[in-house]
């Protein structure tokens, strides 16, 4: 069974979702001409940005 991947306080992260080791978020998407880009958060929350 695969183990799903938490960040330090225990929430469960999604795809695309990591967190550094510094504490903030980072998010990977692939835009409409399949570059991959990152967006960077303090917050774990959709309105954070």
């Amino acid at each position: 069974m695969e183990e799903k991947r938490r960040d330090s306080k225990g929430r469960l992260l999604h795809t695309g979702e990591t967190q550094q080791a510094n504490g903030r978020y980072r998010f990977k998407y692939y835009d409409c001409y399949g570059k991959d880009r990152y967006l960077y958060s303090w917050r774990l929350d959709k309105n954070a940005l």
